[in-house]
């Protein structure tokens, strides 16, 4: 399997060139490797897009589109200026409502790229640009049963050389050890796991015996471009080893990262093992397990000075904020922010990832509008009726109209649990629904 393979290329926003480029969105899924059925999923996101898109993007500026195939997924990105642009059809909790045959044809083109895609992402530029992008997994088998080896033979050492077989198998480990909620979510497809060390998308260290047996794995990526999040230790020794182990995967970890442009660490995950002089605490999310509350803490670990930042705050929010700020001795300049007197006259939008397997949901705001409150409703309602217990939302205060949405959120039945320093473009507040027993 070769390195990223990438198409870019630009097409007037006319609806003749939809095949051609699903035409092409196929022969990327084919050279990478991906079956069948990812690879119709693909076609269909892409050609969906590029007829949607037609029908919005300005018409003088021409569709930029990329196309991705990686070892773990294929993505297609397009950029494109459009004045009015509406995509409330691609919530999760969208239906097909319009009456006319023209209005339904389009939502329904949406509503197919909404169940063909794993996920999409929309980036709001300056003025009237904006990049969406949509994803398509490659399909891995879950998790198989392993052995955790014995017969431990120290001393123990951190390999800088990723072999997949091991970490695959680390990956298993970690989820037959570890409560769920602690793992990233490719740990439930362990073969997937090396293929997004591969290709980027995760890094790791892996601690190894005398024997070379797999004892421990720490494991990270970023969530903004001064951020990293990560996820463990995950210990595979007994109990008398186990806190040697652990603090011999956080130093590799710290080392290593401390050679990158990062100034942050966060983690939601992390284990028992986690040596607790290493790491302050941002706040904790709540869940329910086994009819039990249970308080999960956010840590967190600067790598260099944080020099200051200025964050949009609306006033629901102000008292948080500024006891956060002095709890965390963070010098941030705090710039008003009022609700707006009136919405777009749109359908917002909400990304929307969920995980029943976690027992999480996480949701972020694409696209303000008029309904926003009724849409954060139904996000909580959907996930109510799948059994989900833990609703984040993430907010960064870096967007005027995001912060501005306090009111909304609070309406809805959200409360601030933690402030991310840089975990966005600026700072990131999270915000956890209220869960009851």
């Amino acid at each position: 399997m070769p390195g990223d393979m990438c198409i870019s290329l630009e097409i007037p926003p006319e609806t003749d060139f939809a095949c051609p480029v699903a035409g092409l969105a196929n022969a990327l899924a084919v050279r990478a490797g991906f079956d069948r059925r990812e690879n119709y999923r693909f076609q269909l996101a892409v050609e969906e897009f590029c007829l949607y898109l037609a029908g919005f993007a300005d018409g003088n500026q021409p569709l930029s589109i990329g196309l991705t195939g990686k070892r773990h997924q294929m993505r297609a990105s397009f950029a494109f200026r459009a004045a009015n642009l509406s995509l409330g059809a691609l919530n999760i909790t969208s239906r097909a409502t319009s009456g006319t045959l023209e209005a339904s044809s389009a939502e329904m083109g949406l509503l197919l790229v909404g169940k063909a895609a794993d996920r999409f992402r929309l980036e709001h530029h300056t003025g009237d640009r904006f990049v969406l992008e949509a994803e398509v997994d490659r399909a891995y088998p879950e998790v198989a049963t392993v052995r955790r080896p014995e017969g431990w033979c120290p001393p123990f050492a951190i390999r800088t050389q990723h072999d997949p077989a091991q970490l695959t198998q680390a990956a298993a480990l970690a989820m037959s050890a570890y409560p769920r909620w602690q793992c990233p979510g490719c740990f439930r497809t362990p073969a997937k796991f090396p293929d997004m060390v591969a290709d980027g998308a995760i890094a790791c260290v892996l601690a190894c015996d005398a024997r070379g047996q797999t004892v421990g794995l720490l494991s990270w990526a970023p969530c903004s471009g001064q951020a990293l999040l990560f996820s463990g230790p995950f210990v595979f020794t007994p109990p008398e080893t186990s806190a040697s182990v652990a603090r011999l995967l956080v130093d590799g970890f710290l080392e290593t990262v401390a050679r990158e442009p990062y100034n942050i660490v966060f983690s939601f995950r992390a284990t028992s093992d986690l040596p607790k002089a290493s790491f302050e605490t941002l706040g904790s999310l709540q869940s329910f397990v086994d009819g039990r509350l249970e308080h999960h803490p956010i840590v967190f670990r600067h790598l260099r000075e944080d020099n200051g930042l200025a964050v949009w705050c609306p006033p629901q929010l102000e008292r948080f904020l500024r006891q956060a700020y002095d709890r965390l001795a963070l010098s941030r300049d705090i710039l008003p922010v009022e609700k707006p007197t009136a919405r777009p006259q749109r359908a917002s939008l909400l990304g929307a990832a969920y995980d029943p397997g976690r027992n999480l949901a996480e949701l972020t705001a694409f696209l303000d509008g008029e309904d926003m409150t009724a849409n954060l409703a139904a996000h909580v309602a959907a996930f109510r009726r799948q059994g989900i217990g833990a609703i984040l939302y993430h907010m960064d205060l870096s967007v005027p109209w995001e912060a501005a949405l306090a009111s909304d959120l609070i309406q809805a039945g959200f409360t601030p649990v933690a402030i991310l320093p840089q975990g966005g473009r600026t700072d990131k507040v999270v915000w956890q629904h209220e869960q009851l027993a």
